[in-house]
């Protein structure tokens, strides 16, 4: 049985849903699973969870069946609406697991995070979700650039019609790259400066040392 607010349907009705990509092997996070890492005294996969549900009606969680218990565990404090999209070809790369989740969204909008961003802006996300809000001109992506102007995916939002297509299409391709289902989309690029978000709210983590160098930083802006 589901746990409370851990829904197993997409009957919801839903005009936005976050989408938490988890179902990598953290093959260079030392020691375990990363999503379950604790980031002050929380696991990272129930922060980013937690950001996305204070900017959508619900959440599905992507991940390997292998994975759920565990994350179940973590997120059971957590009081956003999650349901899961189970891995059926896992281990083939995110391309393929967000097609696994937009097949369980029927919500015309989706915000698309990668479960090892702790520390995201859920104003940032209310703003990139805003960009994609079906308007006449709106686009059918949001995707943020850093500094040096490499783009994120991963912490995105997109018109989920627009983004099913092309991820259809890209797999239909041979293409396992999330990168190459942008190329179909009309995409805005933005910046976290252009909504007064932190400089670390794109930071992602690949290593114990990536989240202890990432701690550190935001320890020094908190103290500045």
């Amino acid at each position: 049985m589901a746990r409370r607010g851990h829904e197993e349907s997409g009957d919801r009705d839903e005009r936005s849903t976050g989408v938490v990509l988890a179902g990598g092997r953290s093959t260079r996070f030392e020691g375990g699973d990363k999503a379950l890492a604790v980031v002050d005294g929380t696991p990272m996969l129930a922060r980013v969870v937690g950001r996305l549900g204070a900017a959508t009606d619900a959440v599905v969680v992507n991940c390997r069946d292998d994975q759920r218990a565990a994350f179940e565990r973590a997120l059971a404090d957590v009081d956003v609406p999650v349901r899961f999209a189970i891995d059926d070809r896992p281990d083939e790369g995110p391309l393929v697991g967000l097609d696994t989740v937009l097949a369980a969204v029927s919500a015309p909008r989706v915000l698309v995070v990668a479960c090892d961003i702790p520390f995201l802006d859920p104003g940032f996300l209310d703003a990139l979700l805003a960009a994609v809000d079906g308007e006449a001109g709106s686009p059918d992506a949001a995707v943020p650039v850093d500094a040096t102007g490499f783009a994120t995916p991963t912490c995105a939002a997109y018109r989920t019609d627009a983004l099913a297509a092309s991820v259809t299409d890209a797999l239909a391709a041979g293409s396992l790259r999330l990168r190459d289902a942008l190329e179909e989309l009309d995409v805005r690029t933005v910046t976290p400066d252009e909504f007064g978000a932190s400089r670390h709210a794109l930071a992602d983590v690949d290593t114990r040392a990536d989240l202890q160098q990432l701690r550190s930083a935001r320890e020094t802006d908190d103290a500045a």
